[in-house]
């Protein structure tokens, strides 16, 4: 169903345990395809909206923590999500258009965090604002920082956590390792929604009156984890312990679980409501369901790597949404049946196995009509593992933006200056020095070549490029004593994009 202007619609929001609604402003024509123009609404409840109630709807506006008050808009697709009811059609609230642009419809969590904004004591929001737009300037560990800023990490000297309440509006903190006060601090200042803390050395951990939305966490030697409420996303680091017990609200139903490599089985967390592991080299699907049976969405990106038992799927019950990238293992008949899958209302693979990517297409293009986000691309021969395991480039292999040309240059030049760098060690210090430099310039200047005739490399490729270098960099012997930094700076001192 496509989604006319003026129409609303409501929606569950997990968070809120509540009804959100939205409605379409207008239809507007975008360079490929039309896209619509999405307002959140002023209105949840505990049952779905009712047409009559529509008179009385006012548009959403939302300042929680850096946001400047004003309409929440967004572009999104026509095709009305599968899980969105609609209510009703009326004029619109608002004629505004907006240069922001989101991958789905949403569920209404603009409205939940709003409304969380709103719980905090006017006098706390007042002075975060406050700080948030002071010019004011502050001498904090033997240096002058902006008393508006917004992250932090342990290398600039502190002891006590409680020193930085000098930040008002303070919401990301990084620590590599423990810190007194970090309990109180957290638990005192709603504002800091993110925390990452490695090194600590601690086996049990208690953030349960935190106010934080992530966190990440070196779980080596952890034993017991208590989450905060509103915790929406646990990203693990190092090794999970055995045994190890995590406590959390309904069990984990409204928490992201982040991991990489594998999927760690841990108690506590029997109702995970989402998972999503990358880097995965090997992963057995029905090692996930046994450990999270009650997955609403299950994300995983290969390295690239190999999932077996892909036809268990349609045992998650409650799927809502599911993606697989550069992962391979499976075939056209491990792809389970629509029916089977009631509940999903987005369905995502990129980079997999050319049969499986057809049967998908096949099999769920009628459910689309229904409001299921169908995204499937970049189908591979078989021969493609094979000739891109060791290749960071893989991605660009059909991306939309990149040529099939500068995609091959790209992972050619990567081979290439491997086997140069590999070659480094037959010669000597000084020698060897050279050739690492003039190296790293004909690396880039080849990018700078092929991004000059067509603009293409932005952030995500840029990243790719720089990640791909400072791999190849790993492989110099540090018998060679070669400086990486410096010639990390010749990078960036040539490049172009």
């Amino acid at each position: 169903m496509k989604a006319k202007t003026g129409d609303v619609y409501c929606v569950y929001n997990s968070y809120l345990k509540k009804y959100t609604a939205c409605q379409i402003t207008k239809i507007e024509e975008g360079e490929k395809k039309p896209k619509a123009v999405l307002l959140w609404l002023d209105w949840s409840g505990e049952q779905p909206l009712k047409e009559e109630e529509l008179p009385l709807l006012k548009p959403l506006y939302q300042d929680f923590m850096y946001w400047k008050r004003g309409l929440h808009l967004c572009n999104v697709d026509v095709m009305v999500p599968a899980n969105h009811m609609l209510i009703g059609n009326m004029q619109p609230l608002t004629d505004e258009s907006t240069n922001t642009y989101a991958m789905s419809w949403g569920n209404g969590y603009e409205v939940y965090r709003q409304l969380k904004w709103q719980e905090i004591p006017k006098e706390q929001r007042d002075a975060f604002k406050k700080a948030e737009s002071s010019k004011e300037k502050i001498i904090f560990a033997g240096k002058e920082m902006a008393v508006s800023r917004h992250r932090i990490h342990d290398d600039v000297p502190f002891e006590n956590v409680l020193e930085l309440k000098a930040f008002p509006c303070l919401s990301y903190l990084a620590c590599k390792k423990w810190h007194t006060g970090l309990y109180e601090y957290l638990q005192s200042c709603p504002f800091l929604d993110e925390l990452v803390l490695e090194n600590h050395q601690q086996k049990r951990l208690d953030f349960s009156n935190a106010h934080l939305h992530r966190l990440s966490i070196d779980m080596n030697g952890v034993e017991e984890l208590y989450l905060n409420n509103e915790l929406e996303e646990l990203i693990l680091l190092g090794e999970v312990t055995n045994n190890c017990k995590i406590h959390a609200v309904e069990n984990g139903a409204l928490l992201l679980l982040t991991s990489t490599e594998i999927v760690p089985k841990i108690q506590g967390l029997k109702d995970l409501g989402k998972l999503h592991c990358s880097e995965i080299t090997e992963l057995d699907m029905a090692e996930i369901l046994e450990a999270y049976p009650m997955l609403k969405e299950l994300r995983l990106w290969g390295k690239p790597g190999i999932l077996s038992n892909l036809s268990m799927l349609f045992r998650f019950t409650k799927l809502e949404g599911f993606t697989t990238v550069d992962l391979f293992g499976f075939s056209a008949e491990d792809i389970p049946e629509p029916d089977r899958l009631p509940n999903l209302h987005w369905f995502w693979m990129s980079s997999l196995p050319e049969n499986a990517a057809k049967k998908a297409k096949q099999l769920y293009k009628k459910r689309t009509e229904e409001g299921l986000d169908l995204w499937i691309q970049k189908p591979r021969k078989p021969e493609w593992l094979a000739q891109n395991l060791d290749n960071p480039f893989r991605s660009w292999d059909g991306q939309e933006n990149i040529s099939a040309a500068n995609a091959k240059k790209a992972a050619d030049l990567y081979k290439k200056t491997r086997a140069e760098i590999l070659k480094l060690e037959q010669s000597s210090p000084i020698e060897a020095a050279r050739t690492a430099e003039a190296l790293v310039r004909t690396y880039t200047e080849a990018f700078n070549k092929m991004d000059k005739r067509k603009y293409f490399i932005e952030t995500v490729e840029r990243e790719d490029i720089y990640c791909a270098l400072t791999e190849l960099l790993d492989l110099i012997p540090p018998s060679l004593s070669i400086n990486k930094e410096k010639l990390l700076e010749i990078f960036d001192t040539i490049r172009d994009f």
